[in-house]
């Protein structure tokens, strides 16, 4: 993990401005915010997409020597991730943001559950399928996939059209 300190604080550094760029963009658009359309459990879970990768990223920068430490984080990281998605997304059905969820469901849960898969499993020293990657650097390669799901998921919550209200003949 050494010779990635300066990759992980990187990441770190990127997911906590996105994270915060999100958070101007929630602010800038109302339906982002309204809870009876589910939209703000959609914002709150797309910000996990920026603050767990980021936080994960950023407790591996604490002791880079201690292979338990990043383990842990990523573990813990990638745990959340898939719960947090799998717990909310029923309740995002009737959001409107079909596109955004599904991204996060079909590709999210998996990639999540792969670090988690790559982090807890110490015993093998290298990346499998002969990449010549160490663990650590496939832990980096699924950060970035990530991050880049993680701005996929926030354009497609944000670009969103509001749904339609119901309209009740009357």
């Amino acid at each position: 993990m050494k010779d990635l300190t300066a990759f992980y604080a990187v990441v770190s550094g990127v997911c906590f401005t996105l994270l915060g760029l999100w958070w101007v963009a929630v602010q800038e658009i109302a339906d982002l915010r309204r809870s009876e359309l589910g939209a703000s459990r959609m914002a709150y879970l797309v910000s996990l997409q920026f603050a767990l990768p980021g936080t994960a990223a950023l407790l591996s920068q604490v002791a880079p020597a201690v292979p338990m430490l990043w383990r842990s984080a990523f573990v813990i990281g990638g745990v959340a991730g898939a719960v947090g998605i799998l717990f909310m997304a029923p309740l995002l059905r009737g959001s409107g943001r079909q596109r955004a969820l599904s991204l996060l469901r079909w590709i999210g849960v998996p990639l999540y559950l792969l670090i988690v898969v790559v982090a807890a499993a110490p015993g093998i020293g290298a990346a499998p399928g002969g990449t010549g990657l160490t663990r650590a650097q496939l832990e980096g390669v699924l950060f970035c996939v990530l991050v880049l799901l993680g701005v996929q998921t926030a354009w497609a919550a944000a670009m969103s059209p509001e749904p339609a209200p119901t309209s009740f003949p009357g």
